[in-house]
């Protein structure tokens, strides 16, 4: 079973939600956990711990929550234009936002300090595969591919935050997260 951790404002409806379902069916859970960093790590390890999950996908923001789980249960983990620091990141949305699909929440400079409480200062390089594009426009993908450094990177010219064209990797993926544990 792969756990799928969408981003920040993101929702269990986004794009890659829809085709990580479509492709991998029952073998995939995709939850819409709290915007509480605190809570969306408890609802994440309570789904980890009770569920068959061998590996982790995650984007964006969910790339920083996989990865401080995947520290914790030492998990195979395929991160898609991952936020390295978020606590730094995401201070300018402090205030009211939206998901994508319109649900309003407040965040708030707590929310930022529960981030920060998650950093992860060492990682088990072995266990990443990191798909960056370059024209990611809302993360620098250098700061991902530093952080990283060491474990299994694609990079790829062009492309946006989203990873156009993610799908084409799904082979790839099923490998090292369903037949490497």
């Amino acid at each position: 079973m792969i756990l799928y951790i969408h981003g920040f404002r993101s929702t269990i409806e986004s794009h890659k939600a829809k085709i990580l379902k479509k492709h991998y069916k029952e073998n995939i859970i995709i939850p819409d956990y709290s915007i509480i960093p605190q809570q969306a790590i408890k609802e994440l390890e309570k789904i980890i711990e009770n569920q068959n999950i061998k590996g982790i996908i995650a984007s964006s923001l969910g790339g920083f929550y996989a990865t401080y789980l995947s520290e914790k249960y030492n998990l195979k983990t395929v991160l898609i234009n991952p936020s390295v620091k978020p606590y730094l990141t995401l201070k300018k949305y402090i205030g009211e936002n939206e998901k994508y699909n319109g649900t309003p929440f407040d965040w708030t400079m707590e929310h930022i300090e529960m981030l920060s409480n998650l950093k992860m200062e060492k990682i088990t390089l072995e266990n990443y595969y990191i798909f960056l594009q370059q024209g990611d426009e809302v993360l620098d993908y250098r700061k991902a591919e530093e952080r990283y450094r060491g474990a299994k990177l694609f990079i790829e010219s062009g492309g946006n935050h989203r990873f156009q064209n993610f799908e084409r990797f799904f082979d790839d993926v099923s490998l090292l997260l369903l037949n490497n544990n």
